[in-house]
């Protein structure tokens, strides 16, 4: 995340509405961003000190300072820092500090020098002195070697990560964040359970509509933590398709909240791994075998994959798939329960009976590690059960029961 410092001069105020000024990816600030990556890697090896000094170098006088500096902070953010030390740095202090006072040279008041005790230390924990001198304060952060500067990024992408940071972190100073989204549901409740959101859900005409409690909510006990993990969730909106978000953001120096938008027509890229595909091969099976022995022209029920969101207490249930009839518009929703470690599965069981949803389906196999007759107390429509796989004819019958319109 970017400091304050670094966010603010990007910052543009239009009447109630704040908006973030995205960094162009022009000649000048490629090459900038160029320098900057190089620098990096030249400082492998260097403790953060000099790395910071060459930094600085480079800066010089530059009135887009700020700038440099964010780009900067995006690198390091990345980077990995460490030291090992042949001895604990704070160990090796309190053996020179418990000696007394020294000075550089012995007179009437003093009769030890700081090279004396040095030397006496370092006979003492079998280093050479000047390894003493490295160790004493290897802990502060400016004598962390730089180790790595982490998976490789071009010019570009620096540009696109810190557009990122910057129009992420005005989230930190949001009360509150509105969001409607018609895909991608399970990749944003992932990163809301992630980031351990404060939020509330409610269905839309199409999709859904989520608000998100900011960090400076009345709702929320204010902490640097929640607000940091508040202002990362934003990448999450980045993996659907369609989407748009407003929140109301005070940034320091301003007296009042601003609206603060975004949409899927944004610029940003992220950087977050989204769902990819079925979640195991027995959903993906499933669905093949459904596409294969009904022709798309001809059937009665669409089939689609986790498109429909149920609230369970504090938490979200997505059902794997659901089924719509092409007439009438009924619906119904369908869960596979597999083989899995049974805490899921207490879990699963849990979240089936707070949906108490009787257009719901929950295809039990035999040998999954529960009760038995565990998931026909479920409060569910239907609670079918198979040995090997799913036999489609009995799970469309069931839809035909269970349906709602």
């Amino acid at each position: 995340m970017l400091k304050a410092e670094h966010i603010r001069p990007r910052i543009t105020v239009v009447g109630n509405q704040l908006r973030p000024r995205a960094l162009e990816a022009d000649y000048h600030w490629l090459a900038v961003a160029a320098d900057l990556i190089a620098l990096f890697k030249q400082g492998v090896g260097l403790p953060r000190a000099a790395l910071d000094e060459t930094l600085r170098a480079y800066e010089g006088d530059s009135l887009d300072y700020a700038i440099i500096r964010g780009l900067t902070a995006v690198l390091a953010r990345r980077a990995t820092f460490a030291n090992q030390p042949p001895l604990p740095p704070a160990e090796l202090r309190q053996k020179l500090f418990a000696r007394g006072p020294v000075t550089m040279q012995t007179d009437l008041f003093s009769h030890q020098t700081r090279a004396q005790i040095i030397k006496e230390v370092a006979a003492e924990v079998k280093l050479a002195p000047d390894q003493v001198e490295t160790t004493l304060f290897a802990d502060l952060a400016e004598e962390q070697i730089l180790q790595s500067v982490g998976d490789p990024l071009s010019p570009k992408d620096l540009i696109d990560r810190y557009n990122l940071e910057v129009a992420r972190g005005l989230l930190y100073w949001a009360r509150e964040m509105h969001i409607h989204v018609e895909d991608g549901y399970k990749d944003v409740f992932k990163y809301i359970k992630l980031f351990q959101l404060m939020h509330t859900i409610q269905p839309a005409a199409k999709g859904y509509d989520i608000t998100l409690h900011g960090p400076i909510s009345p709702f929320v006990s204010a902490t640097i933590r929640y607000g940091l993990q508040f202002a990362r969730f934003l990448p999450a909106l980045l993996l659907c398709n369609n989407w748009h978000m407003v929140a109301q953001v005070r940034p320091p120096g301003y007296d009042r909240f601003l609206g603060y938008a975004l949409d899927d027509q944004t610029a940003l890229r992220g950087h977050f791994q989204g769902s990819s595909g079925f979640d195991s091969q027995l959903e993906a099976s499933f669905a093949a075998e459904f596409e294969a022995k009904y022709n798309r022209a001809d059937r009665v029920w669409e089939l689609a994959y986790e498109d429909e969101i149920i609230p369970v207490g504090d938490s979200v249930m997505i059902p794997d798939f659901s089924f719509t009839h092409r007439q009438d518009g009924r619906r119904a929703l369908l869960e596979i329960v597999g083989f899995w470690h049974p805490h899921y599965l207490r879990r699963k069981l849990q979240k089936i009976q707070q949906a108490n949803r009787k257009d719901l389906i929950v295809l039990v196999y035999q040998s999954a590690n529960v009760a038995e007759g565990a998931f026909e107390a479920a409060a569910a429509g239907e609670v079918l059960t198979f040995k090997n796989k799913p036999v489609l004819k009995d799970v469309l019958t069931a839809v035909e029961r269970c349906a709602r319109g």
